[in-house]
């Protein structure tokens, strides 16, 4: 297939149905920041009943005991203000930041709350994204004092602290006392946290309104530049794109088409860096659900749907250049110089007919939108043609992201493939530990091999030997083609000239909370 087509592909699918936002705001609120995404996930307001796509909006509501750095990665004090690493890596000792207080009188921040929040998102019922790997991780949390939080891993973890209680990815701090005395039901309506913005109105599946949570005092880590945060749920990026052009809301996901108008409307390109992979995964390879009779079930034909696929035109004409191809599943530092399959669709013919699929074999590939991934339809539509070139028998089915998730960890999704997004992880192994590991229920691939080479990774002590153990696990998932790997990408965000400074993190589009007000022209001094 040439590369060519491609463009006139992005051009049909992104001409579909559209749903215009309405006017532009005949007034715009400078006490109110406006944000579109694609999708809320599940809408879903506690830290346990939901995915990681959440973070945009929990993360004002609740806090985390460390933060990450938005320049340097490193971890800094949160709601911890100190952590100790036992020498063999197993125990970490956490202190909580006394006087840190939760919404509506709930009372201080302790290490009850701690041991509590810990519990419940490594409870079997979790469907959090982090649950399964920290139900293997964790051996126990103590709170021997009100402030002193113990938490003792089953295997070592140097990175522990960075990688699973930061803000990188979603384990925040809930109240203790007010899920015992309201439930779960109540407290997902009217979350308490200790965020420095609250739930105001949240008409589900459509918009939310937050408002700054304790109007009437500082708060301790933020100092929001916004009265309130209003979000919208806006699946079409056609539409984001609109309402940034009338003035609607300042800041949403865009696709990369849309990066040129943006900047010619007089708008800023924010990017996230290096925060998503596109990947396709293929059902009934993990250890959980295996399944034998699916042809890829054979190393040789997942190489061959590896060297199908003309990865430069892709990241060309679907990314336009803010993409790095890669041979490995997710953002990740240690793995940049793996090195991708190469395009060369003779070689994988010939490999499918080595597999004894000579005339290929047929394929269903699902697939869904999301944030970021809005491009995923699009990267489907691209690989099925690919895919096509060497033989095989292509059908797309859209569908989304909830009910994919309940297929693929139910065992329903073992005779497909389907497009999906590698996200960045604040910590590698933690990102291994949820695709990889046999006991993690998110894992597509996984066997004896990789649960050896992820809890070598954990055992090693020090930095530099942890780096080389995780570059080797990612060389030998790149040979066995446990995915069908494309590129790190950037997210292209448009934001309006309202919007001064966002640390953004590369894990995800977070720190709403912190972004800042551009400069009025009025005041800026001319250099």
């Amino acid at each position: 297939m040439s590369s060519a087509r491609l463009p006139h592909l992005l051009l049909a699918l992104v001409l579909a149905p559209l749903w215009l936002a309405g006017c532009a705001r005949d007034a715009v609120d400078p006490k109110t920041l406006s944000v579109a995404m694609s999708t809320f996930s599940e809408g879903t307001f506690l830290p346990w009943n939901g995915s990681t796509g959440r973070k945009f909006y929990l993360d004002t509501v609740y806090e985390y005991l460390a933060y990450l750095d938005p320049k340097t990665g490193e971890p800094t004090p949160g709601l911890a203000e100190r952590w100790e690493m036992s020498p063999d890596g197993k125990t970490w000792t956490l202190w909580i930041r006394s006087g840190i207080a939760f919404h509506d009188g709930w009372g201080d921040v302790s290490s009850d709350d701690v041991k509590y929040t810990l519990d419940r998102i490594r409870d079997p019922k979790s469907i959090a994204g982090p649950a399964s790997p920290l139900r293997q991780l964790i051996a126990a949390v103590e709170a021997p004092e009100p402030n002193r939080v113990v938490i003792r891993l089953a295997s070592p973890d140097i990175d522990f602290i960075r990688a699973y209680l930061s803000n990188g990815l979603i384990v925040p701090i809930v109240s203790k006392q007010y899920l015992e005395a309201k439930g779960d039901r109540v407290a997902n309506e009217i979350p308490i946290g200790t965020g420095p913005y609250r739930i105001e109105e949240y008409r589900k599946g459509a918009s939310m309104t937050l408002r700054i949570a304790e109007p009437s005092r500082s708060h301790w880590r933020v100092k929001p530049q916004f009265d309130r945060i209003r979000f919208l749920a806006v699946p079409e990026e056609f539409t984001r794109a609109a309402m940034l052009k009338t003035g609607e809301v300042d800041l949403a996901p865009i696709n990369y088409d849309s990066m040129r108008a943006i900047e010619e409307a007089g708008l800023k390109l924010l990017y996230v860096q290096g925060n998503w992979a596109p990947v396709v995964r293929l059902g009934g390879l993990s250890a959980r659900f295996n399944d034998k009779s699916v042809p890829w079930n054979d190393r040789r034909v997942r190489q061959a749907l590896n060297y199908a696929i003309d990865k430069q035109a892709i990241v060309k004409a679907i990314f336009h250049g803010k993409a790095s191809i890669v041979g490995a599943d997710f953002p990740a530092p240690e793995w940049m110089s793996i090195e991708p399959y190469p395009y060369d669709p003779a070689k994988a013919r010939e490999l499918l007919k080595a597999a004894g699929y000579p005339n290929g074999f047929p394929i269903k590939l699902k697939t869904f939108t999301t944030n970021p991934g809005a491009e995923l339809p699009i990267v489907a539509e691209a690989v099925s043609l690919y895919w096509q070139a060497i033989g095989l028998q292509v059908t797309i089915e859209p569908t989304n992201w909830t009910s994919l998730r309940s297929a693929w960890t139910s065992g329903n999704a073992n005779t497909i493939a389907w497009t999906h997004r590698g996200l960045a992880f604040s910590g590698t192994l933690a990102g291994l530990q949820a695709s990889v590991m046999s006991s993690s229920l998110f894992a597509s691939y996984s066997n004896e091999t990789t649960d050896r080479l992820v809890l070598g990774i954990g055992s090693a002590l020090v930095p530099s030997e942890r780096a080389e153990r995780i570059r080797e696990t990612g060389q030998y998932l790149r040979d066995e083609a446990a995915a069908v790997y494309i590129a790190f990408a950037n997210e292209p965000y448009g934001a309006s000239q309202r919007i001064g400074f966002w640390p953004a993190l590369s894990q995800q589009g977070t720190n709403i909370d912190l972004i800042t007000r551009a400069e009025p022209l009025a005041s800026r001094v001319p250099r």
